[in-house]
Order: structure tokens, then C-alpha cells, then sequence
């Protein structure tokens, strides 16, 4: 973990305003696989619960134990080329946590990471067996991207839904696709608690402006005009700060 006068550096000189590189991420492949919230996949358990009109809860026992996050990079949809970057994407979050990702050997509980061509996606925390994540190599093979589908992995979700959105930011709902209305519902406030801090603008873990859009204009609209959402580069101070109060390394 990098000496924590380095994070506080960071926070002090803030991350706002963070650029999203529009040049070559597209949101869509977040979005097209008509997945929760777009890009999370549910277990059956998680479904029912969505179904029964509540939020998927990750608790202390959908976290991976002892910090450790045993998986495989399929080699038939993947090259060496994209495991490089997946693993330095990893190696990102472990930098700023006591977070481990580890190839699997005989683990119960474990991550295939495939490279199927169509979109992004992942489950959401640990779950029993078998867990999945896909970064399609000609949509999303960015290093912010991979970041993102791996902290839902650990159990994050959308910052962009939290409770206390609302005060900072507008849904222009006329322009967001019907059938992914339900994507920006607001959480119950469990699936991604605050830990205490103000909404976070600058996380990785932001829908766009454009998520979910009928026709490319702008869905979600911060407040405040200075702030930009939907950064897929890294993760922001608080993103590090809740990661470390989800996986303590009391835990490892």
C-alpha cells in the first residue's frame, strides 16, 4: 500500500474535475447487455431480491476472504496482450489496498475473466463458485475500465445511485432509454454506504453524462457545471478510502 501521507496529498490537492477519455471508451458497452444497472450481473439470489423491490446487499460475507481475490484470464478470448493490461489494472488496486489478486489453484471461490466481443460486465462481490467478469478487447480493453468492473467485484456498486444523490446531481429522465429507467433508481443506501464522506463526484465507479441516453444527450447533469462524472482512469481518493474500510487489513 503506498504510505498513506501520499493518499492525504492527494486529497488535499483533489481529483475534481478528472478528464474521461471519450476519444476511445463508449459508455455502451456498459450498457448494451441489458444487464443491472448495465453492467453488473446477478446471481439468481441477487435477482429475487431486485425482483422483491430491494437492492442486492453486499455484506461482510459477499466479500472475498482474507482480502484475496483468487482467479483465471481466459486464454481463448484473451491475449497476452490484454491479460498484461488486466493484470496491471489489478496491480492499480493493490497498490492502494491490501486487496490480492492471485491466479487460482484449487479455490472454491474464484474469477474467470473472459474477453467474449460484446460489452462489459461483472458480478457483483463474492460469490459461491464460480464468479464472472468480461472485458470485450474491442470496447472497453482500457486500464479505468477494468478497474471499474473489478471494484464491483469486491462488492462496489454505482456511486451515481447512492441516497444523496439528488443533491448533486439531475436525471434527465425524458432523455434516458425506457427500459433502463430502473438503472438509475436510487439505493437503499446499503449496496455502496457513504463510510461517513460526501458523495463522491470524482469516482470511477460514476455512470456518465450519457449513460443509458436515447440519442447521445446527456442523462445525468452534476449541479455544479465545474464537476465532470464517468472518469474511467482511476480510482479517486474516496473510491481508495471505502475500498480500505471495506477490506480492512484486520481481515488479512
Amino acid at each position: 500500500m503506498k504510505l498513506f501521507a501520499m493518499i492525504t496529498l492527494l486529497a488535499l490537492a483533489g481529483l475534481e474535475g478528472l478528464p474521461v477519455d471519450t476519444k476511445h471508451y463508449d459508455y455502451n458497452c456498459e450498457t448494451r447487455t441489458g444487464n443491472y444497472e448495465g453492467d453488473i450481473v446477478l446471481t439468481e439470489r441477487q435477482g429475487e431480491i431486485v425482483i422483491s423491490g430491494r437492492d442486492p446487499v453486499v455484506t461482510d460475507v459477499d466479500k472475498w476472504a482474507n482480502n484475496v481475490v483468487p482467479y483465471v484470464i481466459e486464454a481463448e478470448t484473451l491475449t497476452s496482450e490484454n491479460a498484461k493490461l488486466i493484470r496491471e489494472a489489478m496491480t492499480k488496486i493493490e497498490d492502494e489496498s491490501t486487496v490480492r489478486f492471485v491466479p487460482r489453484k484449487q479455490d472454491r471461490d474464484y474469477l474467470v475473466i473472459s474477453g467474449e466481443t460484446s460489452g462489459c460486465w461483472s458480478t457483483l462481490g463474492r460469490n459461491r463458485g464460480l464468479n464472472r467478469m468480461n472485458i470485450s478487447p474491442s470496447e472497453c480493453m482500457l486500464e479505468g475500465a477494468i478497474v471499474h468492473q473489478l471494484l464491483h467485484v469486491l462488492g462496489f456498486g454505482h456511486v451515481t445511485n447512492q441516497q444523496d444523490r439528488d443533491y448533486y446531481l439531475d436525471i434527465v429522465w425524458d432523455n434516458v432509454r425506457p427500459e433502463h429507467a430502473q438503472s438509475l433508481k436510487l439505493h437503499e443506501g446499503r449496496i455502496l454506504p457513504n463510510y461517513g464522506m460526501p458523495f463522491d463526484m470524482e469516482s470511477i465507479m460514476h455512470f456518465g453524462q450519457n449513460h443509458f441516453s436515447r440519442d447521445g444527450a446527456d442523462t445525468i447533469i452534476p449541479k455544479n457545471k465545474d464537476h465532470t462524472i464517468g472518469q474511467r482512469q482511476t480510482m479517486s481518493f474516496k473510491d481508495v478510502r471505502k475500498l480500505n474500510i471495506m477490506y480492512p487489513c484486520g481481515y488479512c
